[in-house]
């Protein structure tokens, strides 16, 4: 019974749903249809709306009753090893979402790595691979301890990705121009150089702090993740604004980030009544 208006950064809805779980996962008509689905109830959206340059939080708050943040956490941690900052050291994350925005590269004949042992490195592994690229996985534990779901790994030996296990990324080395061209890595057998046409990173994410560790009231852990309290459910230290998702329970699955949402919108109805 509640007006609900949803503002989307990108120029599509689905977040990482579209984003970041690639089609051969999630096909984008599935997706389209679900999306429509709630749409029909009568909710309203703003696309292609930056909160924090074009539009700031606190004029968002002062219009609407409550506010629930999900933003999820899209900033990808660094490694903070030399050259990390060279041209051409992308993170997964941006890899997953130009394919889901249309804007897929073309692979073909490229040496593609991927630093990462999560689902997220899967998903960037399995699509390189299927956008024509020669795909290796680095990863500085063993396969056992690959926090990745066993099948995704088991997928993407099928499909030809290649894996490193216990190695450590020292060093991106740079060309002339200054574009990375390989990695020094430390392995059980010592000290090894990779060369590559393309890496992407993915060894974590954040929330953007450019949102929830810059505004007002909204109290975050350490590590940038909103704190959130039970009465009502989901609500942050500031009055009337929520969150729920993996901007608050870290990177988990779509499943939790639904629960949190539907938790939360009970906490919500509390609140506003």
């Amino acid at each position: 019974g509640y007006h609900v208006t949803v503002f989307e950064k990108h120029k599509r809805l689905g977040g990482m749903l579209r984003y970041g779980i690639p089609s051969y996962r999630l096909p984008d008509d599935d997706l389209d249809r679900d999306i429509n689905a709630i749409l029909s109830t009568g909710i309203q959206v703003k696309l292609d709306v930056d909160i924090g340059r074009e539009i700031t939080f606190d004029q968002i708050r002062s219009e609407y009753d409550s506010v629930y943040i999900a933003i999820g956490a899209q900033i990808v941690n660094r490694m903070n090893i030399p050259g990390q900052d060279s041209e051409g050291v992308l993170s997964a994350v941006e890899l997953l979402g130009a394919v889901g925005a249309g804007e897929a590269p073309d692979f073909t004949g490229k040496h593609v790595v991927v630093v990462g042992g999560g689902n997220v490195a899967m998903d960037a592994a399995r699509t390189a691979q299927r956008l024509g690229g020669d795909v290796t996985v680095i990863y500085r534990r063993t396969q056992e301890e690959m926090p990745a779901i066993k099948s995704e790994y088991e997928d993407a030996v099928k499909e030809g990705v290649k894996f490193m296990w216990k190695t450590n990324s020292i060093e991106f080395l740079g060309n002339e121009k200054g574009r990375v061209r390989a990695i020094r890595l430390a392995t059980p057998d010592g000290e090894h150089t990779v060369e590559f046409d393309r890496v992407f990173l993915a060894i974590g994410s954040r929330p953007a702090s450019r949102i929830v560790g810059t505004t007002k009231g909204i109290d975050v852990d350490e590590k940038g993740y909103v704190i959130v309290g039970d009465r009502p459910k989901g609500m942050t230290t500031r009055r009337g604004v929520f969150a729920g998702g993996d901007v608050v329970h870290r990177p988990q699955t779509v499943v939790l980030a639904m629960k949190a949402a539907k938790e939360v919108a009970v906490g919500i109805a509390q609140y506003v009544d």
